[in-house]
């Protein structure tokens, strides 16, 4: 390392727990890890050719939270590329797919059946999403509807397993008034 980088890499070393704790916040347990390793060896990089030329403390800092900022914009593009890929499954599930050797029967009942049930699904998700968070509506589809258990939800979340059996209680006695209206006994 250079020689001049010695004292700036102190300092990076020296407030490290709260470099952590800080990505620990704004990405969760899961991914803290890779977020925060993936940041400090960019910095030991950047301080090897040489010390930086801003205050060490606020350049560490820019880094960290434009670390945290590329993390959240990458698992948006990846949410984004899971709705695509959902929404094609809609079509497939209405179209009746044909299979070598078997006659296919373009009944009109099983068809409209399947748009009945699409439309029945769109109603319910848009009175849910009006009626729940975001969070509490994420960990009741995990939970009650995927069949994940609140440990492999948190997991997936990146939040404690409590949290997520909180959401699913705070979702579930707000939805308790609109049950009729959804179809939910």
């Amino acid at each position: 390392m250079h020689p001049d980088s010695l004292y700036q890499w102190g300092y990076i070393s020296k407030n490290e727990p709260a470099f952590r704790r800080h990505v620990f916040v704004n990405v969760g347990e899961v991914h803290e890890g890779e977020v925060s390793d993936r940041t400090f060896q960019g910095l030991h990089t950047k301080l090897t050719g040489g010390p930086v030329e801003d205050e060490i403390k606020d350049y560490a800092w820019k880094a960290f939270g434009n670390a945290i900022k590329t993390f959240h914009r990458r698992l948006t593009v990846q949410r984004k590329r899971e709705m695509l890929i959902g929404d094609e499954i809609w079509a497939l599930d209405e179209a009746p797919m044909s299979l070598p050797g078997y006659v296919v029967d373009f009944d009109t009942d099983s068809v409209a059946a399947a748009a009945e049930g699409r439309v029945l699904m769109e109603r319910l998700v848009e009175t849910l999403a009006d009626e729940l968070e975001p969070g509490e509506l994420l960990a009741l589809a995990l939970v009650k509807i995927d069949g994940m258990t609140s440990k492999q939800a948190a997991e997936l979340l990146g939040i404690s397993d409590g949290a997520v059996r909180n959401a699913v209680h705070r979702a579930r006695v707000k939805l308790k008034p609109v049950r009729g209206r959804l179809g939910l006994a």
